[in-house]
């Protein structure tokens, strides 16, 4: 197939959220409920396992999921839905609301979301997690990617416009390409694919994702999208098997392997 576009998902793929994201789940809900099983082993159990590509969904599916009754075992409850986890869950206890203004205090800071997103402060913190993120794409990998006749390039983000703004500046990407974020659809619904596709103009593209939604996001722009599209999965090596089987056109280990994996799709 003719592949002359990439877009890229961030979290996980662009930038090093381990430290950032996956750290402020983590302190939500253990801030939450002091002591609960959340560590980062869990929080990759529940993205690779389902709908939960949005942090601010993984953190209120966790936390009506410890308040189930009775709990589910992690993985199956992994599998649910956020709407089928508030089923059995008690009616008291915080709301969503409050629960997403908890972790944007953990990343953003209590500044920044009072201000942006108007929660009442709780946790007070005055050092965002946001600035603790690494940006894994290297200049040279464009390069590699434009020697092999792509050079059209576009970004899909679970991130809020305004996260986006303000780690953007530091990815090496070329001013100006086409950006969708959560304002304009929420993954797997391919409207936001669909959005930077056709301001490519791309004859065919891969998107290069991290979670089970970037590929079922994919999978259903290729099924009404006007070009044609795959989704190469950046995952550890315990993960790639499970990809395949749901579809991915290939795995990465690191952004680095790109190249090797589109020179194979067009063999």
């Amino acid at each position: 197939m003719i592949i002359d576009a990439v877009v890229f998902d961030v979290d996980g793929v662009l930038v090093d959220t381990d430290r950032s994201y996956t750290e402020a789940v983590i302190r939500t809900i253990q801030w939450l409920q002091p002591g609960a099983p959340i560590d980062r082993a869990m929080v990759r159990l529940w993205r690779r396992s389902g709908d939960w590509n949005n942090d601010w969904d993984l953190c209120y599916g966790l936390y009506r999921w410890l308040n189930g009754s009775p709990r589910l075992d992690p993985a199956t409850a992994a599998r649910r839905t956020l709407a089928e986890l508030r089923v059995g869950a008690p009616a008291s206890g915080l709301g969503y609301a409050e629960v997403q203004g908890i972790f944007e205090e953990h990343y953003n800071g209590t500044d920044v979301a009072v201000a942006r997103y108007g929660t009442p402060a709780r946790v007070h913190n005055d050092r965002p997690l946001a600035m603790d993120e690494e940006v894994m794409l290297e200049p040279s990998l464009l390069a590699e990617l434009r020697a092999i006749g792509i050079a059209k390039f576009g970004v899909v983000t679970g991130r809020m416009r305004a996260d986006w703004d303000q780690v953007a500046g530091r990815i090496p990407l070329p001013r100006g390409i086409p950006v969708a974020t959560d304002e304009d659809g929420r993954k797997p619904d391919p409207a936001p694919l669909a959005l930077v596709a056709d301001a490519l103009g791309a004859a065919g593209l891969a998107m290069v994702g991290d979670t089970l939604n970037d590929l079922r996001m994919t999978q259903a722009y290729a099924r009404v999208g006007t070009i044609s599209a795959v989704c190469i999965i950046r995952c550890d090596d315990d993960e790639s098997d499970a990809y395949l089987r749901a579809g991915a056109a290939g795995t990465i280990r690191a952004l680095e392997d790109l190249p090797d994996a589109l020179r194979s799709l067009a063999d």
